[in-house]
């Protein structure tokens, strides 16, 4: 597996999971980060998008997107890069 930067990220079952961080870009003055999940050591087919910004404190705060119409703006932004 190449590497990349891993990120754990809290799921909707509530358990956290890692990613691999394939890239991050802005968008509408929005920084997001497109992640692949991780199976042991095997990064899975798929790309996810999550909101993320920097908090005071130096850390990486990630966010999901709740809106569809934001998600949906977004992939459709992040698939014609």
């Amino acid at each position: 597996m190449e590497e990349y930067e891993v990120i754990s990220i809290p799921v909707s079952d509530g358990t956290e999971r890692d990613f691999a961080i394939m890239d991050t870009f802005e968008f509408e003055g929005q920084g997001y980060l497109a992640v692949s999940l991780i199976e042991g050591d095997e990064l899975q087919e798929g790309v996810y998008i999550y909101r993320y910004h920097n908090a005071e404190d130096g850390d990486v705060v990630v966010e999901q997107i709740t809106l569809p119409a934001e998600y949906k703006k977004v992939t459709k932004f992040y698939e014609q890069m």
